[in-house]
């Protein structure tokens, strides 16, 4: 019997997905276990993904807050940290004083919020479709951008996560006009604010813009628009409280943070590349399933105007007004995880229905996912980092590959590519010793007060002591009360001319080598390896050569100074 090609292109349907979908209820709360299980393993490791920002403020600001008792202020360094609201670490806090500081206190929730995100674009795609939501999620969970931040205690995913749900309850409330969803709008909106600031608020304005353009909102406002007066006003009452505490308590100091934030955004500022720039980050945080949204776009505009989705165009239009802002400021490309979900549900549609490009796009991604599986596992094995973990990361990519041009069917590929990234982030990642200490380091300090030089290297000192480990300065170093210092090697020409300056002695205690996380968990060289490092590192097998050295000082103050 002969197909037509329309139905040759067609995905093969799971008879299992099937099953799903007949029980759909329960779909969302199978993501929401999935991602615990995908996005947990490694959290609680100091080698595991890092980042500057998490290792000098996410972790330590919470710390400070416990030392001092403070729930209202939030404190980093010794100083007020009010450049960014609270409500990332009160929930850290809350945990370090249940469950004793550590990284899983701290990144658990961001564990939580990427399996919340994935939930989140699965009721998406069930309140637009009527479908189970299953592929959407699975695609969030399986996406770099989600996979990686998860394991970081960081603002960016939770705040995303904020953003879509209350995005879900205002397009809910388009359909069903009850005041409950625009009240629920409100309160995630609310926590969006205290958890970054209004940038929630723009991601919000964005999807009610671009459902201005797609559904008949008008209607509903005439009927039922007293619902969203009566949801800013419990907007107001979420997010002012605090910013007014903290203009009574710190005054001019957090009106000029506040006006410094927001000049370090350069808000209005035009760059050439800003437009692909920030198209190429909000796509690449979807990475590998971005030929699914690109040819999901591809599609709706070249289908007639009469016959194209509103759904459709609500995505596209939200995905767009989303990341308008982001052409004119200086921002990073996690700042934009609040899109992925209307991006995973853009893609799961595209990839789920007949077309002649779904299995090229598929395939495609599947191979962009296994060069990048190949060479890191690769890597690992080349360099005698571990064994067993990057083979198995080899097995399921050949798996995924056999899948992707085999039966061709997008659950079971998205599935083994949720696999391989826990796999390859969980286990192969932290065989590199990014951040590595020494084992029962601290029992060498006793008693002395402890600090870091500059870069707050070593960057998982803190969590390890349980405390704030902050920078050194001169004037912290008492007589008769000698201190330690941790000096990494770049900084130790600025940190001896520091301890001439300042007429102090220094004795060395240890020093030992490791990876240094610079800015983010993708650098860890050191900052002056050259390619002939990088070919030497080949050649003997060893990335020994690219590690930095830190190096501890007993700092002292002689009784005549």
């Amino acid at each position: 019997m002969s197909t037509s090609p329309a139905t040759a292109s067609a995905p093969v349907r799971d008879s299992w997905v099937a099953a799903l979908e007949a029980r759909s209820r329960w779909v969302p709360w199978i993501l929401f276990v999935l991602g615990l299980l995908a996005l947990a393993p490694s959290i609680g490791s100091e080698t595991s993904l890092t980042g500057s920002d998490e290792y000098t403020l996410s972790l330590r600001t919470p710390m400070e807050m416990l030392e001092r008792g403070d729930w209202l202020t939030p404190w980093v360094n010794g100083e007020p940290r009010l450049r960014k609201p609270p409500l990332l670490y009160w929930l850290t806090l809350a945990n370090y004083q249940v469950f004793g500081v550590g990284l899983i206190a701290a990144r658990i929730w961001g564990v939580l919020a990427g399996a919340g995100l994935a939930v989140g674009a699965c009721l998406l795609e069930r309140e637009l479709y009527r479908t189970s939501g299953f592929l959407a999620g699975l695609l969030t969970l399986s996406c770099l951008g989600v996979a990686a931040q998860a394991r970081m205690a960081m603002l960016d995913l939770p705040l995303g996560l904020l953003v879509s749900l209350a995005i879900l309850q205002g397009i809910r409330w388009v359909r069903t006009q009850r005041l409950s969803d625009a009240l629920l709008a409100a309160v995630w909106l609310g926590l969006s604010f205290l958890m970054k600031g209004p940038v929630g608020i723009f991601f919000f304005a964005a999807g009610a813009a671009a459902a201005a353009l797609s559904f008949p909102v008008g209607p509903a406002l005439r009927r039922s628009g007293v619902h969203w007066f009566w949801a800013l006003l419990l907007l107001l009452a979420i997010m002012v409280p605090w910013p007014l505490a903290m203009q009574r308590l710190w005054a001019d100091r957090f009106v000029r943070i506040v006006g410094e934030e927001l000049a370090a955004r350069d808000f209005g500022g035009w760059h050439g590349k800003s437009p692909l720039s920030a198209l190429g980050g909000a796509l690449g945080l979807i990475a590998p399933w971005t030929p699914f949204v690109v040819g999901a776009v591809w599609q709706y505009f070249r289908t007639p105007k009469a016959e194209r989705d509103p759904r459709q165009r609500w995505l596209i239009l939200a995905f767009l007004f989303s990341v308008l802002p982001f052409f004119f400021m200086r921002a990073f490309e996690r700042y934009m995880l609040a899109v992925v979900p209307v991006q995973a549900v853009l893609g799961a549609r595209w990839i789920s229905q007949q077309g002649p490009w779904r299995p090229g796009a598929l395939r495609l991604s599947a191979v962009v996912l296994s060069v990048v599986m190949v060479a890191g596992s690769g890597a690992a094995i080349w360099f005698r980092l571990g064994l067993w973990a990057p083979l198995c990361v080899l097995g399921i990519t050949l798996g995924m590959l056999w899948e992707s041009f085999g039966p061709g069917r997008p659950v079971r590929v998205v599935l083994l590519a949720t696999v391989l990234l826990t796999l390859s982030l969980g286990a192969v990642y932290p065989l590199l010793g990014l951040n590595y200490l020494p084992r029962d380091m601290e029992r060498q300090f006793a008693g002395r007060p402890v600090f870091t030089y500059e870069l707050l290297q070593p960057a998982m000192l803190s969590p390890r002591l349980g405390r704030s480990v902050q920078p050194w300065k001169p004037e912290f170093v008492e007589r008769d009360r000698p201190v330690l210092v941790f000096v990494e090697r770049s900084m130790m020409t600025r940190f001896e001319a520091a301890i001439r300056d300042s007429g102090l002695t220094v004795k060395e205690e240890s020093r030992f080598k490791t990876f240094w996380s610079r800015k983010t968990w993708v650098r860890f060289a050191r900052e002056d390896a050259t390619g002939a490092d990088w070919m030497e590192a080949v050649r003997a097998r060893s990335l020994d050569r690219l590690q930095t050295e830190i190096v501890l000082f007993e700092v002292t103050r002689p009784r005549s100074s």
